[in-house]
């Protein structure tokens, strides 16, 4: 960043004292500085103003800073982030990959060097190559395991319980491949591929279920709107493996 341009940094955090802090610290130093006291305000003030930088901690209540950073990752995909935190164990920022990590306590001149880093480094070298991939499935035990399975390769899972979820979080902004269940509460998942595709002709399908095997689904009339199928029980790396061989690697094979 050209060095006579101000940077604009959204701070979110819950704890007042801190958060005040941070803001006038930063201001002080030369930036422009808004503060956010939770993820929910962060996300309107998002959509209100362009942002270069992020900084925000992870335990919050209601929206939380994995779960900021989630939203973040998806609509901002440009916009470099940092956690400050107390709580969080070193497994969970790595399957997070925010663009920087404070421990709290930390000394101003730790933030200042993390901030200049962050917005110095290339914009697209990471984030913009998650690939974002949406569970479609009322079984809430298995979104939950193959949501974590895929963080933990580098992927970005978003989950949803039915059908008409499914296209309203595609409307905030396309997947590179969806998983959808046989059977949903409120239609069933061919015809929400059907549906999917019409908009995104493009996007990876795929279907599963435990009612129906793969021969004898493969052999329907609406199977050609489906790329692939997998039966339940499966293991998530044998969606990984399909994902791969489907040309969606995650940020681990692409580096």
């Amino acid at each position: 960043m050209d060095e006579q341009e101000k940077a604009k940094i959204l701070v979110v955090d819950d704890d007042a004292s801190l958060l005040e802090l941070l803001v006038d610290t930063l201001t002080t130093i030369g930036y422009d500085i808004d503060g956010a006291p939770g993820g929910v305000e962060a996300l309107q003030m998002l959509k209100q103003g362009t942002y270069n930088l992020m900084i925000t901690d992870i335990k919050m209540p209601g929206v939380d800073g994995l779960q900021l950073l989630r939203k973040v990752r998806r609509y901002y995909p440009r916009m470099p982030v940092l956690f400050i935190t107390g709580v969080a164990s070193a497994d969970i920022i790595g399957q997070a990959l925010p663009d920087g990590f404070l421990a709290k306590p930390f000394r101003i001149s730790q933030i200042e060097r993390l901030i200049e880093n962050a917005l110095n480094h290339k914009s697209d070298e990471f984030p913009s190559r998650m690939r974002k991939v949406l569970i479609v499935d009322d079984d809430e035990e298995f979104r939950t395991a193959l949501s974590d399975a895929l963080s933990l390769s580098q992927y970005l899972p978003f989950h949803v319980s039915h059908g008409a979820a499914a296209l309203k979080e595609l409307e905030g902004g396309t997947m590179d491949a969806v998983i959808t269940d046989y059977q949903l509460s409120d239609t069933d998942g061919v015809s929400l591929i059907e549906s999917i595709k019409k908009q995104y002709p493009g996007m990876l399908t795929v279907l599963t279920g435990s009612s129906v095997s793969p021969d004898s689904f493969t052999r329907q009339p609406q199977a050609a709107s489906v790329d692939a199928f997998l039966s339940k029980p499966f293991r998530a790396g044998e969606f990984l493996d399909l994902l791969r061989r489907c040309g969606i690697g995650s940020a681990i094979d692409n580096n």
